[in-house]
């Protein structure tokens, strides 16, 4: 006699899905943690297990909501014996409980120590930052931010190359029919290359050895160095085409310190500042 199969559990379901959010959350939170920045991601096309870095948030998110309303339905199914389970303690066991207040002052200290941005919530911060900063070399750095939204045309200027000869240039390379209002994210996508490759070809480089290709997932490509914090200031400028005198003087107009020789992390530290990071708005925009 075959037995009849089990009656399907909605409880059961929101457990599962609870337990699979949490995972994929995990997996895609890290992901995210050491991704490069969205300039240098969307520029380069980044990837890492065939998803971009505008994919792993899509999943990020999609996922953080499915974990939500599971956990909230869980929460419902559970309530009454969660509200018993509370009852039995509180008549069982008088006086407050240690462990309510040790949570909640956990909670204000990991808030406080956060926004306060002092050891070992900055240290995090400043690895996170230098981690991604790790994937950011020149040959990654774009004309501008987010160039890849530019337009062809756009594109061109940047590259001081004249809309028709890029036009002409990206036809010799094989990427033909297409408009100078055309979006370079588009255009590359469409010819299965990166921005970064378009802009190249526009400028009339060959070779592609200047540009990250998807899936090369190491910090900073071949060659590369560590974060910006441990270049020295002489170093960062040569690297981001910067005239050194001219960053001492923007760095001196705000009051802040530097020498040449000393790193952005000494800088940093040096003025106040709690990342090295802070210093580049400063030293790039005056």
């Amino acid at each position: 006699m075959k037995s009849s199969p089990s009656p399907f559990r909605v409880r059961a379901l929101t457990t599962l899905v609870v337990a699979l959010g949490f995972g994929v959350l995990v997996v895609s939170g890290a992901v995210l943690f050491v991704s490069p920045p969205g300039r240098v991601a969307n520029w380069t096309q980044w990837e890492m297990l065939g998803l971009t870095k505008h994919g792993w948030g899509e999943i990020h998110v999609v996922f953080a909501a499915a974990f939500l309303i599971a956990a909230l339905a869980h929460l419902a199914f559970n309530w009454r014996p969660m509200l018993q389970h509370l009852g039995a303690r509180l008549a069982g066991r008088r006086g407050m409980r240690w462990e309510w207040v040790a949570a909640g002052l956990l909670g204000i200290g990991l808030f406080a120590g956060t926004r306060a941005h002092v050891p070992p919530f900055s240290t995090l911060l400043t690895w996170n930052e230098e981690l991604r900063g790790g994937w950011e070399g020149n040959r990654d750095r774009a004309p501008v931010p987010h160039a890849e939204l530019l337009t062809l045309n756009e594109l061109a200027v940047q590259a001081g190359v004249a809309s028709e000869e890029a036009l002409r240039r990206l036809a010799v390379s094989g990427i033909a029919g297409i408009s100078g209002e055309a979006q370079v994210q588009t255009i590359a996508e469409a010819a299965k290359v990166t921005p970064a490759r378009i802009f190249e070809l526009i400028q009339g480089r060959e070779a592609a050895t200047a540009t990250r290709a998807p899936g090369d997932h190491r910090p900073g490509g071949p060659g590369a160095g560590g974060g910006p914090g441990r270049k020295t200031l002489t170093q960062f400028c040569v690297e981001e085409g910067l005239d050194l005198k001219v960053v001492q003087s923007r760095l001196g107009k705000r009051g802040l310190k530097a020498s040449p020789d000393q790193t952005l992390r000494e800088i940093a530290v040096q003025n106040g500042f709690d990342r090295p990071v802070e210093l580049l708005e400063i030293i790039r925009r005056d």
